[in-house]
Order: structure tokens, then C-alpha cells, then sequence
């Protein structure tokens, strides 16, 4: 099985879980959506509505090696797209400007769920670099890049094997058919 798809599955299922609930002083919405970033806010015609807050991940450029046994590690960066609703006004003065701000809490409360993180077969992320929204539209965008180093075994030969386990019998010879001059003592011949 593939280690990205695993690392992707279970990346859905803790998002899913550890944004939702949030203390009522912050007052974000749950994560609505998440899924691989296939350019679906590019080209909004050809995929279905997505509910917002949603992340869309993708991996970036992983550098291999090998460690042995066909197993490698690559070490890369892992980007999130948070992609966040806004119709308030942010601007100092504005009787909304907290709601028009939430998208800053709402990457802080991904940053703090994703910083640190781990997975079997793969080390703690670490957050390399960030970038936010500079279109002037209701959607907020801010990518957030998460470094790490996965460890892939699907190369790994020796998974293919069984080991044996074999019965073995050791017999004591106690004489030999061997010409005469051939040292034999205590039913090992040497």
C-alpha cells in the first residue's frame, strides 16, 4: 500500500477531529471539508460545491534515499490550503473586524494541530513557511507548508519472503566409511 495514501487517509481523519469544538471565545467554525488539492477553487466549474472552512492538501517535491534493504526516505514539504469564508470588513474601525479577522485564528488553530504531528512512517511535521491571500475576494486562501521525512518500505525485497523455520536433525555418526588414515574422534570427522 501506498505510504502517501495512507499518510493522506489518516491526515483527513485527525483534521476532521481536531478542528471542530472550539472554545466559544473563539468563535471559528468546525473544518467542513477536507481533501487533495486538485485545483478546485482554479476551476470551481469542475467539481462540486465545497463547504467552508475546508483544507485541500498536497505534497510537494520529496528528495529519496536509500537506507537498505530498498527501503527509503525522502525528506519534503507537505502543503495545506485553508481556504476560509469572509464577508466582513477587516479594515481599524469596522464594527466586524473580529469576524473579518477569523481566518487568523482559525490557521493559528491548524498550525497548532499540524506542528509536531506524526504518523507511522512518517517524522513530526514542522512548519517551514506560510503564505496568505492576496486576491480581493470573499474567500480567504493561505497555504501553510509543514516539513518532513517519510520512510518507505514498499520497496523493501525481504517483505516478499517468508521466513523458514526449519527442522533440523543432527546424527551422531559413530563410525565412517571413509579410508583408513582419516582422523575420527567422537563422531566428527576432522
Amino acid at each position: 500500500m501506498s505510504i502517501k495514501k495512507d499518510l493522506f487517509v489518516q491526515f483527513g481523519a485527525y483534521l476532521m477531529a481536531a478542528l471542530k469544538d472550539f472554545p466559544e471565545e473563539l468563535n471559528l467554525p468546525d473544518l467542513q471539508y477536507f481533501d487533495k488539492q486538485m485545483g478546485q477553487f482554479t476551476n470551481p466549474e469542475l467539481f462540486n460545491a465545497i463547504p467552508l472552512p475546508c483544507i485541500l492538501m498536497e505534497y510537494g517535491q520529496f528528495n529519496w534515499i536509500t537506507i537498505g534493504k530498498n527501503q527509503q526516505k525522502g525528506s519534503g514539504n507537505i502543503r495545506f490550503y485553508l481556504y476560509f469564508e469572509n464577508y466582513a470588513d477587516s479594515n481599524t474601525g469596522s464594527i466586524n473586524q473580529d469576524l473579518a479577522l477569523q481566518f487568523f485564528e482559525f490557521s493559528e488553530q491548524v498550525n497548532m494541530a499540524l506542528n509536531g504531528f506524526s504518523l507511522p512512517g512518517m517524522a513530526a511535521l514542522e512548519r517551514v513557511g506560510d503564505n496568505e491571500d492576496s486576491n480581493q475576494d470573499m474567500i480567504i486562501t493561505s497555504t501553510v507548508d509543514f516539513g518532513t521525512v517519510i520512510t518507505d518500505v514498499a520497496t523493501d525485497y525481504t517483505r516478499k519472503f517468508v521466513m523458514a523455520e526449519p527442522d533440523v536433525t543432527v546424527i551422531k555418526v559413530k563410525q565412517t566409511s571413509r579410508p583408513a588414515g582419516t582422523p575420527f574422534e567422537d563422531g566428527f570427522i576432522h
